[in-house]
């Protein structure tokens, strides 16, 4: 009878309830199952890594961004300031040009001023010595 039983295809368990499957294979299924759970929650825990990497690395990416950005800024504000500077200097230069102008003018007018000066006390000498 055992022999017609695994004819049908059927089995005992170690209980001896009646099942479709060799209690062999039935093992094999539930170590594959078993198996198939582990690596899910290994799975699982890959992403949960993942994500959490990919987390950091975008804030990583933001914060480079924001520093990039930063840098940036102040690279513009620097060359600002030396254009700025530029533009000072040329504006004093021009300013000492000028006022070394007026006061080559004015020495002139100081050194004539003088010649003037003194032909007028030569002047009145002689007028004083007329009287």
């Amino acid at each position: 009878m055992a022999d017609e039983i695994k004819k049908a295809h059927l089995y005992y368990d170690e209980i001896n309830k009646i099942r479709i499957i060799d209690n062999t294979a039935l093992k094999e299924t539930e170590d594959l199952r078993n198996s198939c759970k582990d690596y899910e929650t290994k799975v699982q825990d890959f992403e949960k890594i993942i994500t959490s990497l990919l987390s950091l690395l975008k804030e990583l990416g933001d914060n480079v961004e924001r520093q990039k950005m930063a840098a940036i800024g102040a690279t513009n504000l620097l060359k600002s300031m030396a254009k700025d500077r530029e533009s000072e200097q040329n504006k004093l230069q021009s300013e000492i040009s000028d006022k070394s102008m007026i006061l080559e003018k004015l020495d002139s007018e100081y050194d004539a001023l003088q010649i003037l000066e003194a032909t007028q006390m030569e002047t009145i000498e002689y007028l004083t010595q007329l009287r």
